[in-house]
C-alpha cells in the first residue's frame, strides 16, 4: 500500500487573504491553500497531471514545480505541496528559465515512452499531457528511432510488434465496465487514490514499482463498483476507458449541455455530452456543494435507455377529468414547472382536487459521494409546493374516481400495492415512457424527459437547481409536462422561466428568485443545511 497523503484545502469565499511576492510582484492571495489553488485564484494556471482538487494530494508527476526562495536561495517545490504563507517568494516560467526548463525536462520524461497513440486515442481533445505539451513541454523529439520506446506495464501483457518493438498492455480488462492501456498510463495513481479515499474500495493498485510501475487490480480480482467509471474521468490520459464509449465518438465533435440528474434527491450535476441527435456519455459537472466531481454508474449510465420504450405525443385538448374526487401525482422527476401547473390544475378543478408526489420506492442510506439514497428528485420542492405524500394517497386511493399521474410509475414501481389503484375508473398517465402505469391508464400521453427540458429542481441539500434541455428529443412534437398540464388548466405556461415565475407565487421560499438569477450550481434557499 503507498503512503497515504492528505486532502487538498480548497479556496473559499471566505478565505483569509495574505500577501505573496510571484515574479517580484505584489499580489493577494487565499492564505489557506496550496500555492497551485492560490496562484489560480489570481489567474496563474499551473499545469499538472497527478494533482486533483478532490483527490489525497500525492505530488509525484512534478509537472508544477516553481521556484521559491528561502534561507538557502531559490529552490524548485511542487506547487500542488506547498501550502501558502504570508510573504513567500514565488517564480514562474514568466520570469524564471529555471522553472522553464525543470517543466520541460519532467514533460519530456513523461513522453519519453509515451505511445503515440492520440489519433486513436478517446482521450484526445481533453488529454492533460497534450495540454501541457503546449504550456510547458513543446520539445523537439530526441528518441533514437532503432531503440524505439521502453515499455513499462505488466511483463505478462508485452509483445513483440511487427516492427520488432516490445509493446504490451492494450485492453487489459480491469472489469465489467474499464478498460486499461498500460502504455498509456504516467502512474500519477489518480485512480488509486479515488478508489481508496473516495469510493472507500482499494481495488487498484501500484505494483513493479521502479521504471517498470503498473496499474493492476489485486490478484484474482476484478474493478467492480458503483463509481468505478470515475476512474476514467480522474486519468489524465487515455489509459482508464470506459467500454460503453470507447471508439464511439471523438469529444470535439460532441455538444455539452449541463444539467442535473434526477434519479436522486441529491441531483448530481451532470453533462449530457451530445451530437448527431443523440447523447454518446454522461459526464459529472463540478459542483463542490453537491457531486464535487463525481457521479455514481447508475446516474452515468442511465442515458443509454432515455431514447426507448417512449410515449408517442398526442393531441391533448381536454382529458376526461370527472368531477369527483381528483388524484395528482406528481413523480419525482417531476420539476418545479411541472409542479407549478399541477397547482394550477388542480385550482381549475376545485376543491375535489388533490395534491400527491413521491414514489413507491424504498429510500435508502446516502453513499457521502454523490448519491443521497432517495429516489424522489425533487422531494424537497414538493414540501415546498404543498405536495402531499404520496403515501397518504395510496392509503386513501380508494376515494378517487379519477387518477392523473406525471412521471410518476406507481404500478412499476410496486405492482402489488398499486393493484389497488385499478379500482379508479379514470386513469391518466402523462409519462415520457410507454410504462407499467402508462399501459394500465385510460389514457397515456407523451411528454418530454427530464434530460429534454429546462426547469428547476430543489435537492436535498435545500439547493435549486437548473436542467437544461438537450436537443435529443426523438419527437419534436413531445412538450414539456407542465406545457400540457398547464393548457388542461386553462392557462398555458409558454416557457419554463413563465413556468417558475408561476411556482415562485406557490412557494414563499422561491420568492424574490427568477429563472435567470439561479447559477448553474444552483442557489442556496433560505434556512438551507448545505
Amino acid at each position: 500500500m503507498s503512503n497515504y497523503y492528505n486532502m487538498p484545502k480548497l479556496p473559499t469565499e471566505n478565505s483569509p487573504k495574505v500577501e505573496i511576492f510571484v515574479d517580484d510582484k505584489a499580489v493577494m492571495v487565499p492564505g489557506d491553500t496550496n500555492l497551485l489553488e492560490a496562484l489560480k485564484a489570481v489567474g496563474i494556471e499551473t499545469p499538472h497531471v497527478c494533482y486533483h482538487p478532490y483527490l489525497p494530494v500525492s505530488g509525484n508527476c512534478r509537472q508544477c514545480l516553481v521556484e521559491q526562495e528561502g534561507p538557502r536561495g531559490r529552490m524548485l517545490v511542487i506547487a500542488c505541496y506547498t501550502p501558502v504563507s504570508p510573504g513567500m517568494k514565488i517564480y514562474t516560467p514568466a520570469s524564471s528559465a529555471r522553472v522553464k526548463n525543470a517543466r520541460k525536462a519532467t514533460q519530456e520524461f513523461m513522453l519519453v515512452n509515451h505511445p503515440l497513440d492520440c489519433p486513436i486515442c478517446d482521450k484526445a481533445g481533453e488529454c492533460t499531457l497534450q495540454e501541457n505539451y503546449m504550456e510547458a513541454g513543446q520539445n523537439e523529439s530526441r528518441m533514437r528511432p532503432e531503440f524505439g520506446k521502453n515499455y513499462h506495464g505488466n511483463p505478462a501483457h508485452q509483445f513483440i510488434d511487427a516492427k520488432g518493438q516490445v509493446r504490451g498492455g492494450k485492453h487489459v480488462d480491469l472489469g465489467p465496465r474499464v478498460l486499461l492501456d498500460e502504455e498509456r498510463c504516467v502512474q500519477c495513481d489518480r485512480c488509486v487514490r479515488f478508489m481508496r479515499s473516495i469510493a472507500g474500495s482499494e481495488q487498484l493498485q501500484l505494483a513493479g514499482r521502479a521504471d517498470h510501475t503498473y496499474i493492476t487490480t489485486f490478484p484474482g480480482e476484478k474493478l467492480d463498483h458503483e463509481y468505478d467509471l470515475c476512474v476514467t474521468d480522474v486519468c489524465p490520459v487515455g489509459a482508464m476507458t470506459a467500454k460503453y464509449f470507447r471508439f464511439q465518438k471523438r469529444v470535439w465533435l460532441l455538444s455539452h449541455t449541463p444539467t442535473v440528474s434526477m434519479d436522486d434527491s441529491l441531483g448530481a450535476n451532470i453533462w449530457l455530452d451530445h451530437a448527431d441527435g443523440h447523447i454518446y456519455r454522461v459526464m459529472p459537472r463540478c459542483n463542490p456543494e453537491v457531486n464535487r466531481s463525481w457521479l455514481s454508474n447508475t446516474s452515468r449510465l442511465a442515458f443509454q435507455n432515455f431514447d426507448k420504450n417512449r410515449l408517442p405525443s398526442i393531441d391533448v385538448e381536454s382529458l376526461p377529468i370527472g368531477k369527483g374526487k381528483v388524484a395528482l401525482v406528481a413523480g419525482g422527476a417531476c420539476t418545479m414547472e411541472d409542479l407549478a401547473a399541477l397547482r394550477m390544475l388542480k385550482e381549475s378543478l376545485g376543491e375535489g382536487a388533490e395534491l400527491f408526489g413521491g414514489s413507491l420506492l424504498k429510500v435508502g442510506a446516502p453513499d457521502g459521494i454523490a448519491k443521497s439514497g432517495d429516489p424522489v428528485a425533487n422531494r424537497s420542492g414538493m414540501k415546498l409546493m404543498g405536495f402531499a405524500d404520496v403515501s397518504e394517497f395510496m392509503k386513501r386511493s380508494s376515494e378517487f374516481e379519477t387518477l392523473v399521474t406525471v412521471n410518476a410509475d406507481l404500478f412499476g414501481e410496486d405492482s402489488a400495492a398499486a393493484k389497488e389503484l385499478e379500482k379508479i375508473n379514470c386513469r391518466i398517465a402523462l409519462s415520457a415512457f410507454d410504462d407499467a402505469t402508462a399501459r394500465k391508464a385510460t389514457i397515456a400521453v407523451g411528454v418530454r424527459h427530464w434530460s429534454e427540458v429546462q426547469g428547476t429542481m430543489v435537492n436535498s441539500l435545500n439547493i435549486i437547481q437548473k436542467l437544461n434541455a438537450c436537443p435529443v428529443c426523438p419527437d419534436e412534437k413531445l412538450r414539456p409536462a407542465y406545457e400540457v398540464i398547464s393548457e388542461l388548466a386553462g392557462n398555458k405556461l409558454e416557457s419554463a422561466s413563465v413556468a417558475f415565475a408561476k411556482a415562485t407565487e406557490y412557494a414563499s421560499a422561491l420568492a424574490g428568485l427568477t429563472y435567470d438569477s439561479i447559477k448553474s450550481t444552483g442557489k442556496l434557499l433560505e434556512g438551507g443545511n448545505a
